[in-house]
């Protein structure tokens, strides 16, 4: 069941809708520091993440399709968050941060996404990152890590998926010299959808002595696919930094 956020109305049913995900530079960094540090990545998926949210604004919906009342004109009140409001992300992130801050995990002020807890008795250190509904959990203390793993089963119910091989369209491979990161896939994604899959590759990607002008040459007809190309050649430069200048 999802309600039909497009129907709702800014400051009565909704207020704030930010959610904050994590940065790709603290992903890559996280990964470095695991490597580093011989650290095993655990990922986690929390399963139907959405509706473990509480909602603060009075949001009422038409019953579903199904469920028989005896008085047509009656609503629902909305306790929790369903998937299509507005703030479902947020309310989601709200309840996840403070289960955290429980648990003894410290919130980052530089990527909000990002959770530290320390015991300097005992030298524990373990990391948590988020992005929406998928966690990873990294540290020096395995046994630690499975009390967090309990902890959030118990609150949320997860998704155990082991090590973590592939996340936000990275590929991680872990092997004796470090952790190899790749969008081998994301890549073929991408000359598949521009039915470019058979094209040579070249080692300069631009015409030498090119020159780019605002106000010369043809404009692009559907200016959208070409805005589309470059946010996910983008999004590719996290592993593939050398394409920074054609990009």
């Amino acid at each position: 069941m999802v309600a039909k956020g497009f129907n709702q109305i800014e400051n009565r049913d909704y207020k704030d809708t930010f959610s904050p995900v994590a940065k790709f530079s603290t992903v890559r960094s996280l990964i470095a520091v695991s490597s580093i540090k011989n650290w095993h990545l655990h990922q986690l998926n929390i399963n139907n993440a959405f509706l473990h949210g509480f909602l603060e604004e009075e949001v009422y919906m038409k019953p579903p399709e199904g469920y028989k009342i005896y008085d047509p004109k009656l609503v629902c009140k909305l306790k929790i968050s369903l998937y299509g409001l507005k703030q479902a992300s947020r309310q989601w992130n709200l309840e996840f941060t403070k289960l955290l801050n429980d648990l003894g995990f410290v919130q980052s002020k530089q990527d909000y996404s990002l959770f530290i807890k320390k015991n300097e008795v005992t030298g524990v250190f373990l990391i948590a990152l988020i992005y929406v509904d998928d966690v990873v959990l990294t540290g020096n203390h395995q046994e630690e890590i499975q009390q967090i793993k309990t902890a959030l089963h118990q609150k949320f119910t997860i998704k155990d998926l082991g090590e973590m091989r592939y996340f936000l369209g990275l590929e991680i491979e872990r092997n004796e010299a470090g952790i190899v990161i790749n969008h081998r896939k994301y890549a073929l994604d991408i000359l598949q959808d521009l039915k470019m899959e058979n094209c040579q590759g070249v080692s300069t990607p631009l015409p030498q002595g090119l020159k780019l002008s605002t106000d010369e040459g043809e404009l692009f007809p559907d200016p959208e696919s070409y805005r589309r190309l470059i946010g996910r050649l983008l999004y590719l430069n996290l592993s593939r930094p050398d394409l920074s200048f054609a990009i």
